[in-house]
């Protein structure tokens, strides 16, 4: 599979942030052959979904950051097993599968224990005694695979198992050891063989791969007394009989260590300092087990690759973004402060619409886009420039815009009206909404200023919730750490806008348009861009 690449416009997405994304990713797939993937750092305002509804367009997934994740990694496969297996078979699993514990999982496959190297050397430094089987509930399957054995025969019924013995005594003697329901290890000794039988044992291994004659074995069916013949020895059988003891027994189930997919590797990688544990189980949302990683994985793990559009500041970019690897940047603004340590491909050029761009990339590379694909760059075209009625606006805007508009098959006219319709409606929005869509954050002259933007055919409609707009804007102001905060209110038709700001600048910024600022607000005449026209005059007014 091709490597994944993520492209991305900036926090609280416009609509030409959305399209640079979409449109840039299927470049990319078309030209590169690459696994572009378009990312959304926000909601979809309502001109946006208009326009991703109209071309029938998917809106790209949210991403709330680029730091790597637990399930980013190349993790092992999925490695565990159930409680029931022997000693001897998990120690055959983790030498076969050259790792050092097991994930214990149940018949749901969500994780009961962990058993490890450890957890069984542990287990040989103490001296079991004979009772071991007994007290682990080991079942016969357990015995017989441990043994590599062969059943003679199985009763209905196993009875519950007992102490284990080597029968390397007299008759007289084993009286004093051997009782019912035990676990008898014997040879070739037909006495013994019948003894233990008489004795009503559990279960007789025949050690050294010897027969048992008919008239004992018919005497241990009579007694429901499993017979099981293994070519070991009577000391190889004693030393691995006890290694059919259950995982469940010796497993650790306090205190796991486990990851979810989701955790950041940055904080396993601090828990992992901490424990020294060699591999840790990884659990999915339904909580089974997912693979297992080790601090190789962490070690090995690359960066994301990321494509920026439409903007080419760090506050403005997703969180995390020092952990990605930034392989290019196509915007339209002006140069800030993203950084990178080694070279990338960066397109600036002085346009109304980074979609502009993208669409003279596809001309360049000779690829027609598809009919959504035009539909939605001539959206973002409009929708960046105003209709080309911005000061941002060029001619490789409008040229831009009438090839894909003749590629989407839509009037221009007629599509913006309905577009600007769609988007600057305020019904039944509140004042924190408008806020907090198209809004950015800037650092100008060492101060923190979010500029934000509403588009609407009625100033005036907005003058009933003038003073819940200025609350709002104080409070969260105050709550984000800014100096300032600017709400740019633009009539599209009207080509004017209104300034509400908050702040101990607002004076300042105000006198820069020329205008005195009264109850937190003024009117600024043919200011459209807030590239442009707000933020150069913002900046003249926090460098005095």
């Amino acid at each position: 599979m091709n490597r994944e690449i993520y492209i991305t416009g900036h926090k609280n997405p416009d609509t030409d942030s959305i399209v640079s994304a979409i449109a840039y990713a299927k470049l990319k797939q078309k030209r590169n052959g690459l696994n572009a993937i378009p990312v959304r750092l926000g909601e979809i305002n309502s001109e946006t979904q208009f326009v991703l509804d109209y071309f029938k367009v998917e809106k790209p997934r949210y991403m709330d950051t680029i730091k790597p994740r637990v399930g980013d990694l190349d993790m092992d496969p999925a490695f565990y097993a159930s409680p029931e297996i022997s000693l001897a078979k998990a120690i055959r699993l983790i030498q076969s599968n050259h790792n050092n514990n097991i994930a214990v999982v149940d018949d749901s496959n969500n994780l009961v224990g962990v058993v490890s190297l450890s957890n069984i050397t542990a287990c040989y430094l103490d001296v079991w005694d004979d009772a071991i089987i007994k007290n682990s509930n080991a079942p016969l399957e357990n015995i017989v695979e441990t043994l590599s054995g062969e059943l003679l025969y199985t009763p209905e019924v196993i009875r519950p198992f007992g102490f284990m013995h080597v029968y390397a005594m007299t008759p007289q003697k084993a009286e004093e050891f051997i009782s019912e329901g035990d676990i008898v290890i014997v040879g070739d000794r037909s006495d013994a063989q019948l003894d233990a039988i008489n004795r009503n044992v559990s279960v007789l291994i025949l050690t050294g791969g010897c027969e048992i004659e008919p008239g004992i074995l018919s005497e241990a069916e009579k007694r429901n007394i499993v017979v099981l013949r293994t070519n070991f020895n009577s000391f190889m059988a004693a030393r691995l009989l006890p290694q059919s003891v259950p995982i469940s027994y010796v497993m650790t189930t306090e205190n796991i260590v486990t990851f979810d997919l989701d955790d950041f590797v940055e904080d396993v990688q601090k828990i992992m300092g901490e424990t020294r544990y060699r591999s840790y189980p990884v659990i999915d949302e339904t909580g089974h087990v997912a693979g297992n990683i080790s601090r190789f994985h962490l070690i090995s793990n690359p960066q994301k690759e990321l494509i920026l559009v439409d903007h080419n500041e760090k506050n403005q970019s997703i969180p995390g973004i020092d952990y990605a690897r930034i392989t290019e940047i196509i915007d339209h603004h002006r140069i800030a402060n993203i950084t990178t340590g080694h070279p990338v491909f960066f397109r600036n050029e002085t346009v109304g619409s980074t979609s502009t761009i993208i669409a003279k990339m596809y001309i360049e590379q000779g690829i027609r886009p598809e009919q959504s694909i035009a539909g939605i760059l001539s959206a973002a075209i409009i929708s960046d420039t105003l209709m080309l009625r911005s000061p941002t606006a060029t001619e490789l805007d409008r040229q831009m815009l009438e090839r894909m508009s003749k590629i989407a098959g839509i009037d221009i006219e007629t599509f913006a009206k309905d577009m600007f319709k769609a988007g600057t409606s305020l019904e039944e929005k509140e004042p924190v909404d408008l806020l907090r869509g198209d809004v950015k954050e800037f650092i100008i002259s060492g101060k923190r200023v979010r500029i934000a933007q509403v588009m609407t055919m009625d100033l005036d409609s907005l003058e009933g919730i003038r003073l819940a707009l200025i609350e709002k804007m104080t409070e969260l102001r105050l709550a984000g750490g800014e100096d300032d905060f600017v709400l740019v209110l633009t009539d599209i038709l009207k080509e004017t806008s209104k300034f509400i700001v908050v702040g101990p600048d607002a004076e300042s910024i105000a006198r820069s348009f020329d205008a005195e600022l009264v109850d937190s607000t003024f009117l600024a005449p043919g200011v459209l861009s807030r590239k442009k026209q707000v933020v150069p005059k913002i900046t003249q007014a926090l460098e005095k």
